[in-house]
């Protein structure tokens, strides 16, 4: 293909590529679409429902120290651009009988780095790299309810029995009750997370003085307040009473349900 038969429109992406430019590449205004609103519609009280109950509310805090080194050959030339943070938690645990919860989590960290200005310079060497890091963190928290977890039951019992002459306990025989009753498990349900911090940077090489220079590399000294907000739920037997609209509600025969 010769010159001739490249187009202005590609020529000029050409010429953005090694400027490094970013561009819109297509914007378009969207239309309203109708729409209609329908009222959700249930059945009316009293009745009694098997439903997710809110145990406990709570906004944990957790502070985080955590040291990172980017491997790099030149440490003079890195840029870090842009360093993008979520919480993941991965285990939330209410111990029975007990209010201590149990959280287990990591940050991961999405960081840019660029060993030179690419808005600057018109190079091969100019390169944005991208680097996932996961700091994990762990903590136990005690917490207040609003509704005590309910709670299974088991046991083992023995029964005698008269003998034949109904005068004294039968040792020939023996019954017994076994008895297990298990409970909703109680879990968690993230809602948010909010990160305060401070980045350090230091091109310094601490403890790797020693090291040959191109295993040398720049460190990033992270410190993190992290607050994660988690409902603690378990599903139980609610009554829902009938509603009254000049007594209000209504609870009839029943108050409480076990």
């Amino acid at each position: 293909m010769g010159e001739k038969d490249i187009s202005s429109k590609d020529k000029e992406n050409m010429e953005r590529k090694k400027r490094c430019d970013s561009i819109v590449v297509d914007s378009e205004v969207l239309s309203t679409c109708s729409s209609k609103c329908h009222t959700p519609m249930g059945s009316t009280g009293p009745l009694i429902a098997k439903i997710p109950v809110i145990l406990s509310d709570v906004e944990v805090e957790i502070n985080v120290e955590s040291e990172i080194e980017l491997e790099k050959t030149d440490i003079t030339d890195i840029n870090v651009i842009n360093i993008d943070k979520e919480v993941f938690v991965k285990e939330c645990k209410l111990i029975p009988y007990t209010n201590k919860l149990f959280i287990e989590g990591y940050v991961q960290k999405n960081i840019q780095v660029s060993n030179n200005d690419c808005t600057n310079k018109a190079s091969e060497d100019n390169k944005i790299e991208y680097t996932v890091i996961n700091s994990p963190f762990k903590c136990v928290t005690e917490i207040e309810f609003f509704k005590k977890p309910l709670y299974g039951e088991s046991y083992k019992e023995r029964l005698n029995s008269l003998d034949k002459n109904m005068l004294c306990k039968n040792n020939k025989e023996d019954s017994w009750v076994h008895y297990s009753k298990l409970y909703e498990p109680v879990y968690c349900e993230y809602q948010y997370a909010k990160i305060l911090e401070a980045d350090i940077f230091d091109n310094e090489d601490y403890g790797t003085k020693y090291l040959p220079e191109e295993k040398k590399c720049k460190k990033i000294l992270e410190k993190m307040v992290i607050f994660i907000r988690i409902k603690v739920i378990q599903n139980q037997q609610v009554f829902i009473p009938e509603f009254d609209e000049k007594e209000g509600l209504i609870t009839k025969e029943y108050d409480e349900l076990e």
